[in-house]
């Protein structure tokens, strides 16, 4: 995949998750804290969609050492459709954070990705849309006054 900036970083991690198959791994340059958090986003993917189905989605990151931050882009595919191209939210995360933060970087891009596809994800157990946050260092999905760890839908 091509990346995303002009100034391209180094393209530290590829990775798929494809539905009731989970995430699968491509390669990875990055510590644990990343594999851990993409494992526990795509845990909650097979859950509570809302609009449309997601068949696929893509993660290419890419490390700026400027910076030391990693962004992540990725790309969605919804059932009948093709892909939306790869894209990213408004945050990043540290090549060092700790894995609740990531997680947070990672539900917010694709959250956001997923909404621009045009499918409504994570939707909370009292219906509307629920939202990544970090509540006392513990990466939860946020909504209607209600809380579950990310991982955990």
């Amino acid at each position: 995949m091509v990346g995303f900036f002009d100034s391209r970083g180094e393209q530290v991690l590829t990775a798929t998750w494809i539905a009731r198959q989970g995430v699968h791994l491509v390669s990875s340059d990055l510590p644990d804290a990343w594999v851990n958090a993409l494992g526990r986003v795509g845990h909650d993917l097979n859950v509570r969609q809302y609009g449309g189905v997601v068949e696929r989605i893509d993660w290419v990151a890419e490390y700026q050492p400027d910076s030391g931050y990693v962004f992540l882009l990725s790309d969605v595919t919804v059932l009948g459709r093709g892909p939306s191209g790869l894209g990213m939210s408004g945050s990043a995360a540290q090549v060092d954070d700790e894995v609740e933060s990531v997680v947070v970087c990672i539900a917010d891009l694709v959250q956001d990705q997923v909404a621009r596809a045009h499918v409504a994800w994570p939707w909370g157990d009292t219906g509307g849309f629920m939202t990544p946050r970090l509540v006392d260092a513990v990466a939860v999905w946020s909504g209607k006054g209600r809380q579950r760890v990310i991982g955990s839908l």
